[in-house]
């Protein structure tokens, strides 16, 4: 048998055993956490993904795996749900108060320790900085990043750009569908590597299968890069009307989500698209081909994802002319 032929065995051999091990994934009914089960449910892998209520465990069922329960602040719960897995996909809660993730971060790892994980997959949700930027929602994601690097687990990080699925928001859709306006609180000229939540569950999915990689840290995106005006022209094509980008302030955008989602949320979000408008915009606009190369995974484009979406419905019926005064 020749060298070639040999190490084609060995890797038929190792993905076939990653297949038949169990991999337990955090946040299994979020929109990330959710899209990270498909993805590892579609490659054959067994799934325990984790939620706190047994009343979303029809989530989890429906997409192919079996549900876990626990809280990250109970390092109990997370012993018992850890037990037996042989790789972890972590994704971490929206949350800006320090102290409580580094309780969290800190009973996760634990919990991977004494379970042996064989892998740890660390999605960031987003950009995370070399140091330390003030930022909540930036810094919380490096601290844990630290935390795991001196863990002594085989740690991958994904950093995903921004996720197209941040367009197809209730509070976004409306304004595009019925008012052919575009809004979002980045310049129009403003390159962005958008990805989508199943492109970056499939990165993910893909990690947990190279644990030669563990230590590395690939940033994640889409297959190109779309300014304001770019996304603005897509859109136009794809609802066959003219559509117009528009450049949300960011204290309007930060109003508008306090309103939404209650203080701090809006303030911290707001923070960090102001951090990626000047200083961290060169995370949004990035050179997939690493990551690409290293997970042998292709993400979507634009024009593939905005297909999916049905925009009609998720905008509802457009607003009565009394309504709109």
């Amino acid at each position: 048998m020749s060298a070639v032929s040999s190490m084609s065995t060995l890797i038929v051999w190792k993905l076939i055993i990653m297949k038949n091990e169990t991999v337990l994934v955090y946040g299994g009914t979020g929109a990330q956490g959710s899209a990270i089960t498909r993805a590892l449910v579609a490659n054959g892998h067994k799934v325990r993904a984790l939620t706190r209520s047994k009343k979303n465990a029809y989530i989890i069922e429906s997409s192919g795996a079996t549900p876990g329960y626990a809280d990250f602040g109970d390092l109990d719960s997370l012993k018992k749900a850890t037990n037996g897995c042989d790789a972890v996909v972590l994704t971490l809660p929206l949350t800006f108060d320090m102290e409580t993730v580094v309780n969290w971060s800190d009973n996760v790892i634990k919990a991977a320790q004494e379970a042996a994980i064989k892998c740890f997959v660390f999605n960031t949700s987003g950009p995370i900085p070399e140091s330390a930027t003030g930022i909540a929602a930036a810094d919380i994601k490096l601290h844990v990043a630290k935390k795991l690097a001196l863990s002594e687990l085989s740690v991958i990080t994904i950093q995903p750009t921004l996720y197209m699925g941040n367009l197809a928001a209730p509070w976004t859709t409306p304004a595009i569908v019925h008012q052919g306006r575009l809004a979002y609180p980045l310049p129009e000229q403003q390159k962005v590597s958008w990805i989508s939540w199943k492109s970056m569950a499939e990165f993910a999915a893909a990690a947990v299968e190279h644990t030669e990689l563990a230590g590395q840290s690939f940033r994640i995106g889409g297959s190109e890069a779309l300014s304001g005006v770019d996304l603005a022209k897509i859109f136009s094509v794809h609802l066959l009307k003219p559509i117009t980008y528009y450049p949300v302030a960011l204290n309007d955008f930060e109003n508008g989500l306090n309103q939404a989602l209650g203080e701090p949320v809006g303030t911290e979000i707001s923070k960090l698209y102001k951090w990626l408008s000047g200083e961290g915009a060169t995370w949004l606009d990035i050179d997939n081909k690493n990551a690409i190369q290293a997970l042998d995974t292709m993400p979507s484009d634009f024009n593939d994802w905005i297909k999916t979406i049905d925009w009609q419905n998720i905008a509802g019926p457009a607003p009565s002319k009394i309504d709109s005064q």
